[in-house]
């Protein structure tokens, strides 16, 4: 889930209109975001739709993955801008993520010949953007290629640290948000530390958001650990009632190298080598055996 997070931290930037990373994607420098849900069968939001105020609307999808399935939701987006608004949208899918792009762009049929561009963030030159004055662009820059990425980050955090107190601290975050996707986190932390404002990064929504992830993944972890252990004790207490009845007090006195066993598919195999069994010998010799 936390590309999750990282595209909408993504689409909250974009949806400002960066006129340099907009020209970069797109080649218009202006723009008004339209935010619309686009009517189907069931409801499509589109991560960035455009009007780039000359007539055209330019349609921005964001990947953290290589997704097959990509070229035809694509093309699905693009028939219901154009029904929506009447106007074939110009497309772009923005790709993040670290692995090398792997998709298709076209889909080429007997009537149809459709394609749309696909930029890859890391092709992406990184002193273009730091060379914008708006910060919605020059933060963007983290995610670019380039050879000194120390010096990017010290541009970058330099650059804000002539903001107001406020907003400096809005877009700390959200360029520590970003760095978690390259991996650099500790170094961008390092020099935001530095800067001359005060603010805890424990207040940040995507620290926040992270943490809710990682409560819910750990409330989920211990209901399935909850269950699995509730399983177990369940299957031992039936081998307890079957090596009584067939074994007497002897089948009771290997129950805790029953109790040993910690795999529900071991427990299972007992239960078919007791009930086939014809000495408590031969299911302690068993039982001997899976516990090595």
């Amino acid at each position: 889930m936390m590309h999750q997070i990282y595209d909408k931290l993504l689409k909250e930037l974009i949806k400002n209109v960066p006129p340099k990373f907009l020209k970069i994607l797109t080649g218009y420098e202006t723009g008004k975001f339209l935010d619309i849900q686009l009517p189907s069968v069931q409801m499509r939001q589109p991560d960035l739709l455009v009007d780039v105020l000359d007539g055209n609307i330019v349609h921005i999808e964001i990947q953290s993955t290589n997704d097959k399935a990509i070229t035809s939701r694509m093309y699905e987006y693009s028939a219901l801008i154009l029904k929506q608004y009447n106007i074939l949208p110009l497309q772009t899918l923005l790709y993040i993520g670290d692995k090398p792009i792997n998709t298709t762009n076209s889909l080429i049929g007997r009537d149809v010949n459709y394609s749309y561009r696909v930029r890859d963030m890391k092709e992406i030159n990184c002193y273009e953007l730091l060379d914008s004055e708006v910060p919605d662009d020059f933060i963007l820059a983290i995610l670019c290629q380039t050879d000194d990425i120390d010096g990017v980050i010290k541009t970058i955090v330099g650059r804000l640290s002539g903001l107001s107190p406020e907003d400096a601290k809005d877009y700390c975050f959200k360029l520590l948000g970003l760095s978690n996707l390259k991996r650099m986190y500790n170094k961008v932390k390092k020099e935001v530390e530095n800067m001359p404002i005060t603010f805890d990064i424990r207040e940040s929504e995507m620290f926040l958001d992270g943490k809710q992830e990682g409560l819910l993944e750990g409330e989920r972890k211990g209901l399935l650990e909850g269950e699995r252990k509730g399983l177990l004790e369940g299957i031992c207490e039936g081998i307890e009632v079957a090596l009584e009845i067939k074994y007497g007090s002897n089948g009771l006195e290997l129950m805790d190298m029953v109790r040993n066993i910690d795999t529900l598919e071991k427990l299972n195999q007992l239960k078919v080598i007791i009930k086939k069994s014809d000495t408590v010998d031969e299911v302690r010799s068993n039982l001997i055996g899976m516990l090595k």
